[in-house]
């Protein structure tokens, strides 16, 4: 069996070589800049689309300065059409403040203006208590839920969050929240998969570097790092196109219906769909960091899901397959039962 660090050595190379995109493939000229994509539309699209931005304006400063750098920064996110933005761990300073408080009330002005989504980190007053909380503000500013940190770093001088993991479900899908000093601790990215997120925001200090890359390969969602603005998609490689309309603003689209089937028990339903969707479903081509037994299909027909066809097909996701799998031989396993 190959060990874990030469398939981790071999899945670096595949990734630096790869240069297939989960969009479809666009020529020199499609990828100038286009007028936003008005939300509005998205649902009578194919999949399930969402433009994400990254912030990367670092953490602490003086708070007004920072939270008019970030309002500045959100405006143009905005005016790009973007559902969903991430600023960075503490982006305004480390002074304590309650939740829902002056900053939330700030950033929600911009969510609810250009009807987005925005993650609105900042160092939390919780009674007696201070935590390094990330807050969700839905597309009418208001405090969707919150995040804190869970495996606070040494010297931040703050408690460790007894919430532990959550997700949140939004109108384009399930979100997950972790911060920072989190990368190091994998059990809280394979719990946020457990409950099913498609999506995690990693507001942050730092870049992170490839242990993001392969959390987003192994439990196949994409990853939103803000500490140097670049994310990933749901096979651990750089999201492909990114848009940079100015410094320290990164955006792209993610197409969180684009699903992943394992070829076990699958491949006849999944050649049935593909005959009878023919022209509306296609299988994506080339996936260079896919399981070898892995089938990748993406809708491409307005207003389809593929999601949608699997659960019409009784077609297991990868996901769907492992937690059952997972559920089952660890239930033979208790009875002492053969597989």
């Amino acid at each position: 069996m190959m060990s874990l660090a030469s398939s981790l050595v071999r899945w670096c190379a595949v990734v630096a070589a790869s240069a297939t995109f989960l969009l479809p493939q666009m020529g020199a000229a499609e990828r100038a800049p286009a007028p936003p994509l008005q939300k509005a539309l998205r649902p009578s699209l194919p999949g399930r689309p969402v433009k994400v931005a990254a912030i990367p304006i670092g953490f602490n400063g003086d708070h007004d300065k920072k939270l008019a750098l970030a309002i500045d920064i959100l405006e143009t996110a905005g005016q790009n059409g973007v559902d969903l933005a991430c600023l960075p761990e503490e982006f305004a300073g480390c002074k304590a403040e309650p939740v829902p408080g002056p900053t939330t009330d700030a950033i929600g002005v911009l969510a609810k203006k250009h009807h987005m989504w925005i993650v609105c980190p900042l160092r939390e007053q919780a009674g007696q208590e201070q935590f390094n909380t990330a807050v969700l503000l839905d597309r009418e500013g208001k405090v969707a839920g919150y995040y804190r940190k869970v495996f606070v770093f040494w010297g931040e001088g703050l408690h460790a969050s007894r919430d532990g993991v959550k997700v949140f479900d939004t109108d384009f899908g399930r979100i997950g929240m972790l911060t920072c000093f989190d990368a190091n601790f994998d059990e809280l990215w394979q719990e946020a998969e457990r409950k099913g997120a498609e999506m995690i925001l990693w507001p942050s200090a730092y870049g992170g570097g490839i242990p993001l890359n392969g959390y987003a390969m192994i439990h196949n969602y994409c990853i939103v790092p803000v500490g140097f603005g670049n994310m990933i998609d749901c096979f651990g490689r750089p999201a492909q196109p990114v848009e940079k309309p100015r410094e320290k603003l990164s955006i792209t689209t993610f197409d969180l219906d684009v699903t992943i089937v394992h070829q076990d028990f699958n491949g006849d339903k999944v050649a049935k769909l593909l005959q009878e969707h023919a022209g509306e479903v296609e299988k994506v081509p080339d996936v260079a960091v896919a399981g070898e037994n892995w089938i990748v299909l993406r809708a491409i027909k307005p207003g389809l899901r593929v999601r949608d066809l699997c659960e019409k097909y009784q077609i297991e996701t990868l996901r769907e397959y492992r937690h059952r799998s997972r559920e089952q031989i660890n239930e033979r396993r208790r009875k002492g039962e053969r597989i």
